[in-house]
């Protein structure tokens, strides 16, 4: 993402795609912790039984990027083997096997008669997470957001477009076959939505980005989000 840009209005559709997000993460927050490890186990499913369309959409990206002169390093990253999909779905499994994050009391503590201050971690709501070209990166991500409880609208990077559409699609496929339901997760698929989503803090919690210095400082000078950098 060039920092020269300016943050445009995000778009009647990018609207109402994050509020679609938003409606379901609220779901998605409320579910029990066997409902989430449930609709991991059915996302793993559904990225293994999709996975010769996964790693096709990735052949034509590497033939692009190749196309267009992308370095020999970013094209290793973009580079999505069968032994790396197949760990990335072992992935979304040991996510699912992890202990629940939601819900732990951290502090208990008694300030005075009948005052009692805890600290309880609940879900964030909705999360907003720019990251590079690794492919690998949407199902990392992905399944941490639904262990957590939490929506995610994700921005790739355009090298992998065709990888991480057919990653999503697959995702949703898993979740729709849950009891939570799809709408929870999102791929933002051009710049526009990228830049516009700095402008969604009535839908947007947090945002991540993953990437440069230089991207962290843009986003984080032209968002009123909170933004977890590094």
């Amino acid at each position: 993402m060039s920092t020269n840009l300016s943050v445009p209005e995000p778009s009647p559709q990018l609207i109402k795609e994050a509020e679609r997000v938003k409606e379901a993460s609220i779901v998605l927050g409320q579910a029990s912790n066997e409902q989430r490890c449930d609709a991991l186990k059915k996302m793993a499913n559904a990225l293994n039984d999709n996975a010769d369309e996964i790693l096709k959409a990735n052949l034509v990206d590497l033939e692009r990027s190749e196309r267009e002169g992308l370095n020999k390093s970013l094209l290793s990253r973009l580079q999505l083997t069968k032994t790396k999909l197949q760990g990335c779905i072992d992935g979304v499994l040991k996510v699912s096997n992890l202990a629940d994050p939601i819900g732990n009391r951290q502090l208990h503590r008694k300030l005075d008669e009948n005052l009692i201050l805890e600290r309880v971690t609940v879900p964030l709501g909705v999360i907003g997470v720019i990251f590079e070209s690794r492919p690998d990166a949407l199902i990392q991500i992905a399944s941490l957001a639904v262990r957590s409880g939490n929506g995610a609208l994700l921005k790739g990077g355009s090298e992998a477009r065709a990888t991480n559409q057919a990653i999503m699609d697959s995702l949703d496929i898993g979740l729709s076959k849950s009891n939570i339901g799809a709408g929870a997760l999102s791929l933002l698929t051009t710049r526009q939505e990228s830049l516009g989503l700095l402008r969604l803090d009535r839908f947007v919690n947090l945002i991540i980005p993953r990437g440069s210095n230089e991207l962290v400082q843009f986003i984080q000078d032209n968002t009123r989000i909170p933004v977890l950098g590094h």
